[in-house]
């Protein structure tokens, strides 16, 4: 099944992100989280593999779709409208496939985007908030957090150097009393030039739910990369 999502996703990056390179000037985390070109060193045909997962009470509860063994599979491919390259984007989970419209490969990683909005529509599903309103307060979270922390990730046996910057959106928001365990939401992306596609980790995790644990967390991993074909 293909879904079409272009609109939606150019509505959530002009939501986010307006104005790529104004943002990446503004410090060190939107160099690394909004970087362009991240797939000049990844050949045409290749994939990228991503582990994914959705779990927690809100999951279990039916607010949004549990996803126990997804995966996200984007693939560097000659475009047939430019001279350039597209990125398409697959997203699998048990049986159900779906495609995404394809993404200009030499803006940044589109994962950027399927992990926004997957955050924007669990939040807004789960509480019955406005999404526009729940999207600006990550746009401002992203534009005002700037320090990130060095860490090291794990990737086909190898530990590589990485940076990990951490966001939480509804931090002394005045409307916490109406969000429950969201009003304690984390995201956070652990980046590595050593990684292709630069992600290494994105995550979503709120506060508990009623068993103690995140009452949802929502962790895509990056896998390694294979050739098409």
């Amino acid at each position: 099944m293909r879904l079409t999502i272009g609109t939606k996703a150019l509505l959530l990056t002009a939501a986010l992100a307006p104005g790529l390179a104004p943002w990446a000037s503004a410090g060190e985390a939107q160099d690394r989280i909004f970087a362009l070109g991240v797939f000049d060193e990844v050949a045409t045909g290749e994939r990228l593999h991503y582990d994914h997962t959705r779990a927690g009470s809100v999951a279990q509860a039916g607010a949004v779709q549990p996803i126990e063994d997804g995966e996200v599979v984007i693939s560097l491919v000659d475009s047939e409208v430019t001279d350039g390259r597209d990125a398409e984007v697959t997203l699998r989970s048990g049986e159900q496939v779906r495609s995404l419209t394809t993404f200009p490969g030499s803006a940044g990683n589109p994962l950027l985007m399927v992990f926004m909005e997957s955050s924007v529509r669990a939040m807004a599903t789960a509480t019955g908030g406005s999404p526009f309103y729940i999207r600006n307060r990550m746009r401002e979270a992203l534009r005002t957090q700037d320090r990130g922390a060095p860490v090291e990730v794990e990737v086909g046996g190898e530990t590589l150097e990485a940076r990990r910057y951490v966001f939480r959106p509804f931090a002394g928001d005045p409307n916490v009393a109406r969000m429950g365990a969201f009003a304690e939401l984390e995201i956070s992306f652990v980046v590595s030039d050593a990684v292709p596609g630069s992600y290494a980790r994105l995550d979503l995790v709120t506060g508990p739910g009623p068993d103690g644990a995140p009452a949802l967390r929502e962790t895509i991993t990056f896998e390694g990369t294979e050739k098409s074909g």
